[in-house]
């Protein structure tokens, strides 16, 4: 029964960030996963700002994980800042309209949960007890024994008190995970916890198991790390006396010499990948593969693909690999996927001021276009645009600066030769009739292509590597390369 109604229900599931750092990869990877199961079977991604702790909590790290999520495209349907039926979407806001203080009125009234008047030296006493003895710390439930007359006392006097949570005395726990199959736990092991600390303030397994049952949620897709806290969360859904939603715990995202992520394997926050000039397109394939195989081999695929593909089924129990040099590999093969247009909307912005300055200067809107999709299979970040493209810019001092470098052999000589010849007779100066002049260059010479590309590059830019040469010598146009080859033939 349970089963179909399941079936039946929308499928609902939130990310939950507590804005006390910037966005990171292993955050987001949850964001997205989340965000594609939702998308893949047609349900509700909802955004849950988890802000109790107030100390670390910072607005500007709230408007880092937004805009990391803007970046991407992962719009949420219910949040902070949409309309929903189950707000409101902010913790802190939450405690101000007493949600949590009905539940754990609830829970006390069922028994459930207890006033604990422990000092922290109490507790720190019975951790080295427990630590002298060779057994693991289990709170000793001292305070679930105090009689109502003596928690009023106490309260009257005004005593601190957290509230715990009874964990029910079960031995062992037994849940299905949809990716790990069934995890089973030694319950004497888990203690009595704090649902309410001191300051009044919700803990977090109690805030999140409160919210998931108000917001209705049906899957919880989350990193491995939160296991542990399967326990007391389900004990607190049926205290609550609320179905638990299905869980997903993801494998870790790990570095290439397998251990945890951390800044030296290129853990940055997200925005800063967006302003490396990686893009958003690549950045989500690369990171859907982080833990999720799809049907076959193939590495490249547009959204709708992932999406249409997408299975917490197909979520692997081991560790990913977090590989910066495939990233950019990948973001490289996205890159030479776009168009001229796109590209060079997506790749001027990173172009700096100063050569933006000289080529607009220099060529047309037509031609500048034309000059960053001649790079294209250089890049492997929209940032290396500025290095690539700065050959256009050279003023002729700065060529023949760079030109006095090289030295030409006679072949080399017979070469510019050819292409000055072609250059006279040409009246229109394009790709194709370059690629033309170079092939006929190719046929009457019969050296390689290496041997006619190099000094052609050379003479014309003083730069060895650069754009495809035939695209190059077309946007530096036929008036200056008369210019710069006719001095190097006299």
């Amino acid at each position: 029964m349970l089963e179909k109604i399941r079936r039946n229900t929308l499928i609902r599931l939130r990310f939950g960030p507590s804005p006390t750092g910037n966005l990171h990869i292993g955050t987001l990877r949850t964001a997205l996963f989340n965000w594609l199961y939702t998308r893949s079977k047609l349900g509700k991604f909802i955004l849950r700002i988890e802000d109790t702790d107030l100390l670390r909590s910072k607005p500007e790290y709230e408007q880092n994980i937004k805009e990391g999520l803007e970046w991407l495209g992962l719009n949420c349907d219910e949040g902070p800042e949409e309309a929903g039926d189950f707000g409101p979407y902010r913790q802190t806001d939450r405690i101000k309209e007493g949600y949590y203080k009905r539940a754990l009125e609830e829970l006390l009234e069922k028994k459930k949960a207890y006033y604990c008047f422990c000092t922290v030296s109490d507790l720190n006493g019975e951790r080295e007890s427990s630590k002298s003895a060779g057994k693991p710390y289990v709170y000793s439930r001292k305070c679930c024994a105090l009689t109502p007359e003596d928690v009023k006392s106490r309260l009257s006097e005004n005593i601190p008190y957290t509230l715990r949570f009874k964990m029910p005395e079960n031995n062992s726990l037994l849940f299905k995970d949809i990716i790990r199959d069934d995890i089973k736990f030694d319950c004497t092991l888990v203690s009595d916890f704090v649902i309410m600390k001191s300051d009044g303030s919700p803990s977090y397994n109690f805030a999140c198991v409160v919210d998931d049952k108000d917001m209705k949620i049906t899957h919880v897709v989350r990193g491995e790390d939160h296991i542990s806290n399967m326990p007391k969360q389900l004990a607190i859904f049926e205290a609550l006396g609320s179905p638990a939603p299905e869980y997903a715990h993801m494998p870790m995202i790990l570095g290439t010499d397998r251990s945890k992520l951390s800044k030296r394997h290129g853990a940055t926050s997200v925005t800063e990948y967006r302003d490396q000039g990686f893009l958003k397109e690549a950045f989500i394939n690369y990171l859907s593969l982080l833990g999720w195989s799809p049907n076959d081999e193939q590495e490249i695929f547009s959204l709708d693909e992932i999406i249409s593909q997408f299975g917490l089924d197909r979520v692997s129990k081991s560790g990913a690999i977090f590989d910066i040099k495939k990233l950019t590999w990948m973001n490289g093969q996205y890159i030479r996927k776009c168009s001229p247009e796109d590209l060079f909307e997506r790749a001027w912005p990173f172009v700096t001021d100063t050569l933006k300055s000289k080529l607009t200067t220099l060529y047309s809107a037509e031609d500048l276009v034309k000059i960053v999709n001649s790079v294209k299979d250089n890049l492997d970040t929209l940032a290396d645009v500025s290095s690539y493209i700065e050959v256009y810019a050279n003023t002729e001092d700065e060529y023949l600066d760079k030109l006095s470098n090289f030295e030409f052999s006679e072949s080399d000589k017979s070469v510019i030769l050819h292409f000055s010849d072609f250059l006279a007779t040409s009246s229109d100066l394009n790709k194709v009739s370059v690629d033309q002049a170079l092939d006929s260059i190719l046929e009457k010479t019969g050296l390689g292509k290496g041997k006619v590309f190099r000094p052609l590059r050379i003479a014309s830019s003083a730069e060895k590597s650069g754009p495809h040469v035939s695209e190059l010598l077309a946007i530096l146009g036929k008036e200056k390369l008369q210019n710069r080859l006719s001095g190097l033939l006299k």
